[in-house]
């Protein structure tokens, strides 16, 4: 039973993180909403440093670690309610001589 909380926990917590830097965009440095608000404006794209231009989706330099933060994160949980639900050592009857 400990085990399946534990891995019930991980999974939740790994996929709710996942699904946070999605929603947040954290996977993008120019997202394709970026580029089709700025097109929409008349702009090729979007200017991230004067003179820079950026036409395509540009992914972001962390994007290929969020994975990692992914299942780190909901390992990191499930080891926490492993260790927390975790058998304590067996006290002596009291009253007994």
């Amino acid at each position: 039973m400990r085990i399946f909380a534990a891995t019930a926990v991980a999974l939740a917590v790994g996929i709710a993180v996942m699904a946070h830097d999605r929603q947040s965009g954290a996977e993008w440095a120019v997202s394709p909403e970026q580029i089709a608000d700025a097109r929409a404006y008349g702009k090729p794209g979007v200017e991230i440093t004067p003179g820079r231009m950026v036409v395509e989706p540009l992914p972001s330099d962390e994007a290929a670690r969020l994975p990692v933060k992914w299942v780190l994160l909901g390992l990191a949980a499930g080891a926490a309610v492993l260790a927390g639900t975790g058998r304590r050592g067996a006290t002596p009857p009291s009253g007994r001589p």
